[in-house]
């Protein structure tokens, strides 16, 4: 396994096939059968195969894998917005800029 692969110079398929690998690892560390996990997530054996051995997965299966593992709690920082100046702060307490629809002019109708 690349464990020290650093991911700011990797592909998109490296970090998925990185990741995949430390849940396999972390599902055979907590002894769960393939098959078992497969069956507590709701997805077939064959879909999870294809996850820890390929990274290749919908994002629910991944969300799903990570729960079943009771990792939920990694998640929760990621892509969280960072905040790296006063005036970052200032953009995040604004409100969201909503629109408003237009009204639609009658159309003027000549005599």
């Amino acid at each position: 396994m690349t464990e020290f692969l650093d991911f700011e110079f990797s592909s998109s398929e490296e970090i998925a096939l990185v990741l995949a690998q430390r849940l396999k690892s972390l599902r055979v560390q907590k002894e769960i059968a393939q098959a078992d996990m497969a069956q507590r997530m709701g997805v077939s054996r064959s879909t999870l195969n294809t996850l820890e051995n390929t990274g290749k997965g919908s994002v629910i299966s991944w969300i799903k894998l990570v729960q079943c593992l009771g990792q939920e709690g990694q998640l929760q920082q990621l892509f969280k917005p960072v905040t790296a100046s006063i005036a970052d702060m200032v953009k995040q307490q604004q409100p969201a800029r909503r629109r408003v629809t237009r009204k639609r002019l009658r159309p003027v109708v000549k005599p």
